[in-house]
């Protein structure tokens, strides 16, 4: 019974865990910043841009978005 427990938690996938992100500081609002890291349905990036748009002005915050398909993503601070 033990080793059929063991097998179950070894092919368990890993939790996910978000990318650190070193976003520039005072990014004005209406700019989209390119960010590969800022995926739009990632809720963890979201914030993260949400509140360094925040904190560079921005009283809406910024989203993730995606740039187009060869252009990749990033960090859009609502104005």
């Amino acid at each position: 019974m033990d080793a059929v427990a063991t097998v179950v938690l070894m092919a368990a996938p890993a939790p996910a865990r978000a990318a650190w992100v070193d976003y520039p500081s005072g990014v004005p609002c209406g700019v989209t910043i390119p960010v590969e890291q800022c995926d739009p349905w990632d809720a963890a990036a979201n914030s993260a841009c949400m509140d360094m748009c925040h904190y560079g002005g921005c009283r809406r915050g910024g989203q993730c978005v995606s740039l187009g398909l060869a252009r990749g993503r990033g960090c859009h601070c609502k104005c």
